[in-house]
């Protein structure tokens, strides 16, 4: 497969991505799933320049076809899932059909073009080059001055960088990504799209520690195709071929578990409270001049 010129990756790189799509939920109610990893310290080598990235996502998309590894850590290529809303050069030869792009060769698009298939995606970095700025316009960081190695990054709908912090910021346990025992990770995606929070325990503990908490600053009320939504994950190593990276040797992925809502029917309630109770007004007469 033919890569972007972004995307240098050896040709010895692991790279996948799969979507559980034996069960979709309706993300109208709130979906929480879990998985636990094992990335052992002998796998990087005990070298600092390790590259590997592994991520998890909501989709409305039940395929992982044209994803992209390397920084992209297996986000769906926008040139193949919006081509159909791509404007186009007028058809003068079956062969010299061209997307019309701006003078920077970002495609222009469509208005119904610009929603992608993944509602919210959760990266846990080495490089933290999952937060980099790329193509068609899509928004990130800077090179030199904000990619943050063993780092978490976050991105909405519209690719928006929501979070790019260091692990070693928001615990002092999780701080790097490599774990001798295995480590459980829990996502719960809440009030509409609204909220995220991502927790978790190590082997020996059951009590999740909550990792952070996000607003997502948007609500799902105006997208459609909510009641057909997919867990996915994604995984790559190196990601890139930069500073002589390296690959991590033996990455383990075990119990992934979904809980949700199944059905595409909205339940609602009308909520009614009883009237409230009045104390009635009765007149009374003041008396006096009694003695006992």
């Amino acid at each position: 497969m033919a890569f972007p010129s972004d995307i240098n990756l050896p040709s010895d790189a692991r790279y996948y991505t799969f979507v559980e799509t034996k069960k979709n939920f309706n993300s109208n109610y709130d979906i929480t799933w879990s998985f636990s990893y094992y990335l052992p310290a002998s796998s990087i080598q005990t070298h600092n320049n390790y590259q590997l990235g592994f991520s998890t996502f909501l989709t409305s998309l039940s395929s992982p076809v044209s994803s992209l590894p390397g920084q992209y850590l297996g986000d769906q290529d926008p040139e193949f899932i919006l081509s159909k809303n791509a404007i186009l050069t007028e058809l003068s030869a079956p062969t010299a059909v061209e997307v019309l792009q701006t003078e920077n060769l970002d495609t222009i698009l469509l208005e119904t073009g610009i929603l992608s298939g993944t509602l919210v995606k959760i990266a846990f970095d080495s490089t933290g080059f999952y937060a980099l700025t790329g193509r068609d316009s899509r928004p990130g960081v800077g090179l030199e001055t904000d990619c943050i190695r063993e780092s978490m990054v976050v991105r909405d709908l519209n690719f928006n960088v929501l979070a790019n912090t260091a692990l070693s910021a928001m615990s002092t346990t999780f701080t790097t990504l490599t774990t001798d025992t295995w480590r459980t990770l829990r996502f719960r995606y809440v009030n509409l799209g609204r909220k995220l929070h991502i927790d978790f325990h190590e082997q020996d503990t059951t009590t999740f520690t909550t990792l952070t908490t996000l607003n997502l600053n948007f609500s799902l009320g105006s997208v459609s195709n909510l009641d057909n939504i997919f867990i996915g994950f994604s995984f790559s190593t190196p990601i890139s071929t930069s500073n002589h990276a390296l690959s991590a040797n033996n990455f383990y992925l075990r119990n992934l578990h979904i809980e949700g809502y199944e059905d595409d029917t909205i339940l609602t309630e009308t909520v009614t409270t009883p009237p409230l109770s009045v104390n009635p007004n009765i007149p009374s007469t003041t008396v006096t001049n009694i003695s006992a």
